[in-house]
């Protein structure tokens, strides 16, 4: 059985719903207010707020029902994310395509071709495939740990707990924070508004599809938190800057844990201080045996609210699955991380 929403995730989904309920209409061009009353505005953001809900709940519907349908065989783990992911998007294409068609048929506003409508879809489809699936993955592993024996699940319950925690450290505010960038470039920037879309998606796909995995080479890693980096860089433009010493053909040699590059990323970014004038570099390169990356330690007065249990966590999978520690230094300011790498 799921476990019943709290009341604070209760109200953050219902101010989620509300506003892009009524700031994608505006955004793209759906909705003119001026041509409406105060009461037919009200009915006509209703009706949008219905739309991002219904997509909503019938994607959390699918990622449920699904699994039910398709038991957890071995065959079956590495591909029910992926089907999963595609149920999502051909589901919200179609269920968003058509509702807007219908308010376009009987709203006011002048024809103007489908474009609007096919864009605001394409948006929607992001959001369910992207934000449904990273909230809802939790209670698909659960349900996929509920079909091993009770002596199993004692055992593995205990780790699962850490790496889980650990694999989704991706803060949701950065989620949030990335459809809001993505708004305003589709306003002023349609060409990177696409590039931004594109770089997305790859980020969210990389993290659905090697969830489950205990390594990856260090390459795709790299190109990952290249893709990562880049949206931290659209947001704060010359105030974060990261260099990679790594070249391809090395970084082919080696396996790292998947999503242990962007813990330290995004700790980085999280706890330190900068600006244009006195921009954050990080910078990450290879030492025998280890991935090391370093930054200026420049501390925020005000710290963002965290469990501060990362770096703990990255150490407990790396001891489960290397038997290895991490390395955590402080020499000069820099703050300075090592990260056990395996001969491939």
């Amino acid at each position: 059985m799921r476990k019943k929403q709290q009341p604070n995730e209760r109200i953050i989904k219902t101010v989620s719903f509300i506003l892009l309920g009524t700031t994608v209409p505006n955004v793209f061009g759906l909705i003119s207010n001026s041509l409406y009353s105060i009461t037919e505005l009200a009915f006509s953001y209703s009706y949008f707020i219905f739309i991002i809900l219904l997509v909503w709940n019938g994607n959390t519907f699918i990622m449920r029902y699904l699994p039910k349908k398709m038991p957890w065989h071995r065959t079956l783990q590495n591909n029910i994310a992926v089907i999963l992911f595609f149920s999502n998007i051909i589901f919200s294409g179609l269920i968003s395509a058509a509702l807007f068609l219908l308010w376009q048929h009987f709203s006011r506003e002048p024809a103007s071709g489908n474009q609007k409508i096919i864009s605001t879809s394409m948006l929607i489809i992001i959001i369910s495939s992207f934000i449904t699936n990273i909230y809802e993955i939790i209670y698909l592993n659960n349900e996929r740990r509920s079909t091993l024996s009770k002596v199993e699940q004692l055992n593995i319950a205990k780790i699962q707990a850490e790496l889980e925690v650990l694999k989704n450290q991706t803060d949701p505010h950065f989620i949030f924070n990335s459809l809001n960038t993505l708004s305003f470039l589709i306003s002023t920037d349609a060409e990177s508004a696409k590039h931004f879309t594109n770089t997305l998606a790859g980020v969210y796909r990389y993290i659905v599809l090697n969830k489950e995995k205990d390594f990856v080479m260090l390459k795709e890693e790299i190109e990952f938190i290249s893709n990562y980096f880049y949206l931290l860089k659209i947001r704060f433009g010359d105030a974060i800057n990261m260099v990679i010493e790594i070249n391809d053909v090395l970084a082919e040699d080696f396996l790292i844990p998947p999503i242990s590059l962007q813990i330290l990323v995004e700790n980085a970014v999280k706890h330190n201080e900068f600006s244009e004038k006195f921009p954050m570099e990080i910078n990450v390169s290879i030492m025998p045996n280890y991935v090391q990356i370093k930054n200026a330690i420049r501390k925020k007065q005000i710290l963002p609210n965290s469990a501060k249990s990362g770096l703990k966590n990255l150490n407990n999978r790396y001891q489960f699955l290397t038997r290895r520690n991490i390395i955590i230094q402080t020499v000069n300011n820099l703050f300075i991380a090592k990260l056990p790498i395996l001969k491939f």
